[in-house]
């Protein structure tokens, strides 16, 4: 029986449900559902400009040439992130099909599910009490329930297979730094240089920079170095070098160390010179983000401070706390600021909040219990904004899909008003039943949303109508050109075969082939038909697709042109 306690009819469901969350079963039953969730978007949300498009197009480049050591856009050297998310992506596509958009985004599901394992473990070892693996249950459904952690583990990137990996950094500094008096397995250093290594390999410095984080806040608040020597820096970094150098260096080789100049100068230094492709915001803006990143668990957030002194004092909450802190201090300064920044701290939130949810409630009229109001209020403010813009964009962009699009968003205002409802609830009563429905319906809401709503907005999946465009002419065309609108999805879409021009280099590939096809945006219209007016080419537009381009913020016309025969 899946559910065994459902035979003590002596049991409130309240108590039901408690007791099944001790179970491991809870475990695999929370991933089980969240697997099946994320694959239905796998298959029903398109790619995704811009970031999602270039790396699947770089990986599926990697599958069709064989080059496992330089990374490719088209033709363009694509410096941005290490080479092991692309070869994570080139495997799964290699198995499952080069031309399925899902094949590159089942890495991110993998690493969506081992954080939400990692972390129910994790729990365990930080928290160890009869009432861990409650507590470790409700840290991953905190996790599955926001909004970031879905997406991640929708798009085919790096952000979701990172914060797995950080995760398995963190848990062996943890277990290192917790015993640190005991003589230490190798396994404990070995696997936590592994899993830095990983992460380097994955997306660079970000993994090193939760590890620096973390261990200078630990340092600071103990006044104590003495633990760090149980890292076994030399043969750690012995093991970092073996992972992550022959890579480098065959990269290096490669490109004559382009690709090295290219990713630290015009990649990382820019983004920490300065916001890059007008991404930059002031300091505060990732605090002001995470009552709606983190929604609906953020309701809950306000109940950290119940920790009080035993957030320095204790060495589990102190370890959560420089994590969480020290890493927020460090993305608040850069001035790029893009949402997924935020992912590496919310474990530590997320084991922060579950903690302090066993903590008693201040009085009524206190600060405290005041300050535990006010974060409802703000997440429930910040729940009805995600409604609100969900509602707008459905009717916005929903085009001929509209109508699936505006079904998802009622359903995700249901799914809202219940989360509102039991929170109220939870606020009279702190029953566990509440807290489970308040972030499953969380998991539900920001699936709909993903699935249901973003999926369908017609207007903003271009790629797909240009592919359909193309397979309804009746003359078949030998090749495609892109004038004026570049993007990756549409590369991605088309292939690597298409060329990207510019609208005097479209209408001469028509007069040398003419049996090609360009694709012209409007904004580049009219030099392209100065330019095959001068040439005295007879053209006819032979299909149009209309739609908005969310990476530049604004709606484009796209009008495709072959030679009159």
């Amino acid at each position: 029986m899946l559910f065994p306690w459902m035979k003590h009819n002596n049991l409130n469901w309240h108590q039901a449900i408690a007791q099944f969350m001790m179970s491991r079963r809870a475990l695999w039953l929370l991933l089980a559902i969240m697997a099946g969730f994320v694959l239905i978007t796998h298959q029903t949300v398109p790619m995704l400009d811009r970031d999602e498009a270039r790396f699947s197009q770089a990986s599926r480049q990697m599958v069709e040439t064989g080059d496992v050591i330089t990374i490719r856009f088209l033709d363009e050297l694509r410096a941005k992130k290490p080479a092991g998310i692309y070869w994570l992506q080139a495997s799964s596509a290699a198995l499952f099909g080069i031309d399925d958009v899902a094949s590159y985004r089942l890495p991110s599901l993998l690493g969506f599910l081992a954080t939400l394992t990692l972390t129910y473990f994790f729990t365990r070892s930080l928290f160890p009490s009869p009432a861990a693996p409650l507590h470790g249950l409700l840290a991953g459904l905190m996790l599955a329930s926001g909004p970031l952690l879905q997406a991640e583990a929708l798009l085919a990137k790096t952000d979701s297979l990172l914060l797995a990996t950080i995760l398995c950094q963190q848990i062996m500094l943890w277990r290192i730094y917790r015993d640190s008096e005991l003589k230490l397995p190798a396994s404990h250093w070995g696997a936590f240089w592994i899993a830095l290594s990983a992460s380097i390999l994955l997306k660079g410095p970000i993994g090193p920079l939760v590890l620096v984080v973390t261990i200078v806040g630990l340092c600071v608040i103990d006044r104590n170095l003495s633990w760090l020597k149980r890292l076994c820096w030399g043969r750690g970094l012995l093991i970092v070098g073996l992972i992550t150098l022959p890579w480098g260096v065959a990269v290096t080789i490669a490109t004559d160390g382009a690709f090295l100049k290219t990713a630290i100068s015009a990649d990382f230094l820019a983004k920490v010179q300065s916001g890059q492709e007008s991404h930059g915001a002031p300091f505060g803006t990732y605090f002001l983000l995470m009552f709606l990143m983190f929604f609906p668990a953020s309701a809950f957030l306000c109940f950290v401070p119940l920790l009080g002194k035993s957030l320095f004092t204790d060495k589990a909450s102190k370890f959560c706390l420089v994590w969480l802190v020290g890493y927020w201090f460090v993305i608040e300064c850069v001035p790029t600021k893009l949402p997924h920044y935020i992912l590496p701290l919310l474990p530590a939130l997320a084991l922060l909040t579950s903690l302090a949810l066993t903590r008693s409630l201040p009085a009524a009229g206190q600060k405290m219990a005041r300050l535990i109001d006010a974060g409802y209020i703000v997440a429930a403010l910040s729940g009805i904004l995600l409604c609100g813009a969900l509602f707008w964009v459905a009717i916005k962009y929903g085009g001929i899909t509209g109508g699936r699009a505006f079904v998802s968003v009622l359903l995700v205002f249901m799914l809202a008003g219940l989360i509102l409802w039991r929170l109220w609830l939870w606020r009279a009563g702190r029953k566990i039943g509440d807290l489970v429905i308040i972030l499953g319906a969380g998991a539900v809401l920001h699936f709909m949303a993903i699935g249901g709503v973003i999926a369908h907005l017609d207007s903003v999946h271009l790629a797909p109508h240009i592919s359909s465009s193309i397979a309804q002419l009746e003359q078949k065309p030998s090749l495609i050109a892109l004038a004026g609108y570049h993007e990756p999805s549409a590369v991605f879409a088309l292939g690597r075969d298409v060329l990207l021009l510019t609208a005097d280099e479209a209408a001469l590939l028509l007069a040398e082939a003419k049996d090609a096809l360009v694709i012209v945006e409007d904004g580049s219209l009219p030099n392209f038909l100065k330019i095959a007016d001068e040439l005295a080419l007879r053209i006819h537009e032979v299909a149009r697709v209309d739609g908005f381009n969310h990476s530049r913020g604004q709606d484009v016309s796209l009008r495709f042109f072959q030679v009159l025969r």
